[in-house]
């Protein structure tokens, strides 16, 4: 089983079949960034239309047994997460009304600090709230997977603690592998680990060092990944960004709160490596993997085995 531990699409039939040409199985698919609980709902509804209108293709996948169904039925399963947690506000009955609805897997925070902690992009980061602890306190209950990829590392190394369950880095590098804000120091990465979570290495350009870095300093980078914190503990999270106009990713980044003054200013997608373009080169990814040493049994962990276990461990 394949499983990509995010990707933020624009979802349609036609991105469906492309991520379906990889070999993908199963993705955490964001459904939420910075929408209040009533947009969030309207969101969910329009995934939920799309894939009733393309079932012979496409489901919603709410737990382990589920995925492996869609797999056997040669559909892409669609296992719902948030990407921030403006959406729950201070509520924690609402993780357990969108966890109904198929949503299994919250980030605490995005791109900026919120109630429940900070960001990984703010200069302070005061840790989780007394919020923050009621909330991952509602995750565990509702079998809800905890996301720290945006979070800050005082705050994501507070939800470790916090958490009866693993944790996971859905979507993010070691700080050593390429020195970003959003990648991980090993503090945070031994932590997840260390808790039976997960660390899904992404290939988001920005993330990684640019377009231009070769598939065997990524692979190589993995192996040396398994090495820290052992082969159980990774994954992959592409954070692909399919089906989007070239000036979405200002919305992406920022929602309201950061809007360009000057169109000039509006950012735009990077250019992807030439050997993982999206999610169709998953392909390329596993020879890659294989080139680095990995036999047959530990790269399929890579590339499902392992995310499978902890969706299995976490939400049922």
């Amino acid at each position: 089983m394949i499983i990509d531990g995010l990707e933020i699409n624009n979802w349609s039939r036609e991105v469906i079949e492309e991520v379906r040409r990889g070999g993908v199985d199963i993705v955490h698919a964001t459904v939420g960034v910075w929408e209040d609980t009533a947009a969030t709902f309207t969101r969910i509804g329009a995934m939920r239309h799309l894939i009733r209108n393309n079932s012979d293709i496409v489901r919603n996948v709410t737990n382990v047994a589920e995925m492996e169904q869609a797999k056997a039925d040669g559909v892409l399963g669609l296992l719902f997460g948030f990407q921030n947690s403006s959406m729950i506000g201070d509520d924690p009955e609402l993780v357990g009304m969108f966890s109904d609805v198929g949503v299994k897997c919250v980030q605490l925070t995005y791109n900026i600090a919120n109630h429940l902690g900070g960001s990984c992009y703010e200069p302070n980061d005061g840790g989780l709230t007394l919020a923050g602890h009621r909330i991952v306190e509602a995750c565990n209950e509702f079998g809800v997977l905890i996301d720290i990829s945006h979070v800050g590392n005082t705050t994501g190394r507070d939800a470790v603690d916090a958490s009866e369950h693993p944790i996971a880095i859905t979507h993010g590098n070691p700080l050593w592998f390429h020195d970003a804000k959003r990648n991980k120091p090993d503090e945070v990465i031994d932590a997840v680990a260390s808790r039976g979570g997960m660390i899904g290495v992404t290939l988001y350009p920005l993330f990684m060092g640019g377009a231009e870095v070769p598939r065997s300093a990524y692979c190589e980078m993995i192996a040396r990944l398994v090495d820290q914190v052992g082969i159980d503990s990774v994954g992959v999270g592409t954070d692909a960004v399919l089906g989007w106009d070239p000036d979405a990713l200002g919305w992406m980044r920022s929602g309201r709160w950061n809007r360009p003054k000057d169109p000039s200013e509006i950012p735009t997608f990077p250019d992807w490596p030439h050997w993982f373009t999206g999610p169709s080169d998953f392909p390329s990814l596993a020879e890659g993997l294989t080139e680095a040493g990995f036999n047959d049994s530990d790269r399929d962990k890579i590339l499902g085995g392992n995310w499978q276990r902890l969706f299995g461990q976490v939400i049922g």
